[in-house]
């Protein structure tokens, strides 16, 4: 989970990052609020738990809601409330609670009396069938569950197989290295002219600026590297950090090469939990074993794009 901790710490509010910075947009919303009359059929307040929260990523949604709410996040990584939500909860009417470090498959015993369990590309990273078997008698008679997995064919896991295709090991180590020598230079030179007379250190940041040239510049979508691109910009800020101790440096250089990687497995997790059409099929079939009732799945389309599996069933 180290890798979604570092995700999380980093401030996001939803999985795609800093594409939705103030909760989901696009096609989840559109599915959300396609959803919000069965969630709220006819309650005043809703008792909700959201499996595999991230950093509370629905809260924004159950907020534009305008209805009292509780809530529980519950997340095997180490999470936190974002700054970006702490105002609006604080005006929440309701209890809002983010457990972290915290496996959906084992919830806490206060996670009871659920109107409304709910999870976006979050749950299929847990041993769905002990979760699903561990929320249904925590469920309210009639109550709901509603989550959007990931599809195997869908457009998100070719992003994520495309970054996966595109992480170049070699040309990450070698920025790591010719930062790593620039940084050394500089502390023991003291300035930037200096630092620009030196062979060496001269020769590294042309090293890291041709990286730019080979990843940045003239790159399309169709044709460009996009995650080394980000890397390499990533990369680039480096050299604003001069005037900060080496320690500063040399931490934001270990720092990159980390997230590198921690990137990688993310989207490597991500493609293993996909789910194929007859292994949603074999699911809906588990869960009526297990006691839900009316599981059923669909595919949600976007402009001709498969987005996720819908799942919906009731207590």
């Amino acid at each position: 989970m180290e890798e979604w901790s570092r995700f999380w710490r980093q401030g996001h509010t939803t999985t795609f990052g800093d594409y939705f910075s103030n909760g989901y947009a696009g096609p989840v919303r559109d599915w959300l609020d396609g959803i919000t009359t069965s969630l709220l059929k006819d309650r005043d307040s809703l008792n909700v738990v959201e499996l595999c929260c991230g950093n509370g990523s629905l809260l924004p949604f159950l907020l534009s809601l305008n209805l009292p709410f509780d809530y529980m996040g519950v997340d095997a990584a180490n999470i936190e409330l974002p700054d970006i939500l702490r105002g609006a909860v604080d005006q929440a009417k309701g209890n809002i609670a983010l457990v972290g470090n915290t496996p959906v498959e084992d919830l806490p015993y206060n996670a009871q009396n659920i109107s409304t369990c709910l999870s976006i590309y979050g749950m299929e990273y847990s041993d769905l069938n002990k979760t699903l078997a561990g929320v249904l008698p925590r469920m309210i008679p009639e109550g709901q569950l509603f989550a959007l997995l990931h599809h195997h064919d869908s457009v998100v896991a070719r992003m994520s197989a495309r970054a996966v295709s595109e992480y170049n090991e070699k040309d990450i180590a070698a920025i790591r290295d010719a930062l790593t020598a620039i940084n050394t230079t500089f502390s023991k030179l003291g300035n930037v002219e200096a630092l620009k007379a030196d062979a060496d250190a001269e020769a590294a940041r042309k090293f890291v600026n041709g990286m730019g040239n080979k990843y940045v510049r003239g790159a399309t979508l169709e044709t460009g590297n996009a995650f080394m691109a980000d890397h390499v910009l990533a990369a680039l800020r480096f050299f604003k950090l001069l005037g900060q101790k080496h320690e500063v440096r040399a931490h934001f250089i270990a720092e990159l090469e980390n997230e590198a990687s921690a990137a990688r497995v993310r989207h490597q997790q991500m493609l293993s939990v996909a789910s194929t059409s007859a292994e949603m099929e074999d699911l809906v079939d588990q869960m009526s074993t297990i006691g839900w009732r009316d599981a059923q799945h669909t595919e949600l389309l976007h402009k001709g794009d498969i987005i996720g599996w819908t799942l919906t069933a009731s207590a």
